[in-house]
């Protein structure tokens, strides 16, 4: 696993999706993307979770682009090297071409491949930017007179550990359950990284500490009682490193009395943040039909609203 190999697969990557963005080419660009896949500028944070969402996102970035006039989207690796045999991380440079010349400055930019099913694809951009909001309707690139560095790669990057983020999802899950079947509060909120945010398909809910936490926490053992369940079971579904420090996972929610599922499965969608050596609570939607927090009784909805709906509700 030499950089020189990584540097050839990260210009490969650049390539294919450059084309497939100023072509507009949904497939090609689903081809070479990894779902949930995280863009940061430099003032903004989103999560693209559907190929509508991410293919949207990034046609509104071409139609950009081309609006300014640009024919090219050239985007040169200056380094790459392997997190792991399933990561790759790199820096390029973003050159905006009108035939050869620039119609905004050059911009640099980090990205992080992974390999999906024998394909290198992007999980992770990060890039100089400036536009505060995704999806970008106007490129907003340094213009200080010098071209800014690259966003630099995190030190400790969880996945030059080489484990399994569905692994250490479902061992979060677990403790989790742990805590509500054992009545542990205290155990429980050890797991949150306070201030969190709780989502319902209708409700959007800042958590700034456990006394915020205990009319729910409270609700949930009432609710187990109620209907006979003698605990309560999260199986992880799929799970993914979206950051060097985040896991977004999915999973579903089930009251059991003994083997049989009395209420639910409730699909839930949880962002898990490292510290350290441990993963906390950073946000949590489930699919509820819920209007308020804390709800007594959950009811179950059809839809787990995506983090870009979350962010485009709750943009001030």
């Amino acid at each position: 696993m030499s950089d020189a190999r990584a540097l050839v697969i990260y210009q490969d990557a650049l390539d294919a999706v450059s084309r497939a963005i100023m072509e507009e080419d949904g497939p090609g660009l689903m081809a070479r993307a990894k779902l949930p896949h995280l863009v940061r500028t430099a003032q903004s944070e989103a999560v693209m979770e559907t190929p509508e969402d991410l293919i949207q996102g990034f046609g509104v970035f071409a139609q950009a682009v081309k609006a300014l006039g640009a024919t090219q989207l050239v985007r040169l690796a200056t380094d790459a090297t392997y997190l792991s045999p399933q990561y790759i991380t790199g820096h390029h440079v973003t050159h905006t071409l009108r035939d050869a010349l620039p119609v905004i400055e050059s911009y640099t930019n980090r990205m992080v491949l992974i390999c999906d099913a024998g394909i290198w694809k992007m999980l992770e951009t990060e890039t100089t930017l400036q536009n505060p909001h995704w999806p970008i309707h106007m490129p907003r690139a340094p213009r200080d007179g010098a071209r800014k560095a690259a966003p630099a790669a995190p030190k400790d990057d969880v996945r030059k550990l080489a484990v399994s983020p569905l692994r250490l999802y479902q061992d979060f899950l677990d403790a989790l359950s742990e805590a509500n079947n054992a009545g542990d509060f205290d155990g429980y909120c050890n797991h949150m990284l306070f201030p969190y945010s709780s989502h319902t398909e209708a409700t959007d809910t800042i958590i700034d500490s456990p006394e915020d936490v205990r009319p729910f926490f409270d609700g949930l053992r009432q609710t187990l009682a109620k209907h006979g369940a003698d605990r309560i079971a999260r199986c992880a579904e799929s799970a993914e490193f979206i950051s060097a420090d985040l896991i977004c996972g999915y999973h579903a929610t089930e009251f059991r009395a003994g083997e049989a599922c009395v209420f639910g499965p409730v699909k839930s969608r949880m962002v898990l943040k490292r510290q350290n050596t441990d993963w906390y609570l950073k946000s949590v939607t489930n699919a509820l039909q819920n209007k308020r927090y804390p709800y007594n009784v959950p009811r179950p909805g059809k839809a787990l609203v995506t983090l870009q709906k979350i962010q485009e509700r709750t943009r001030t």
